[in-house]
């Protein structure tokens, strides 16, 4: 069983042989922000039922920072999304 471990010495590859440009069959992945703009009991309640709903993590989201308007706060949910 260990012999199949073995390499092959006779298709050694030759590192300078460039390697063909497949397509990978993967899918690929795409940044994706999500941003909650409201009062920070708006946002806290925002987050909670993306997470109930089972978008979302809690922690996932960044800490309530304050906008440029009074009582306004933000929070944002950074990911990356596969799309095939």
């Amino acid at each position: 069983m260990t012999e199949d471990f073995i390499p092959d010495s006779s298709q050694a590859s030759n590192p300078e042989t460039p390697v063909p440009n497949t397509p990978s069959s993967e899918p690929q992945r795409h940044p994706v922000k999500v941003a909650i703009f409201s009062s920070p009991e708006g946002v806290t309640s925002t987050i909670h039922n993306f997470y109930r709903m089972g978008y979302a993590h809690v922690s996932e989201w960044s800490k309530p920072k304050p906008t440029q308007k009074p009582g306004e706060v933000v929070s944002i949910l950074s990911r990356s999304i596969r799309i095939e």
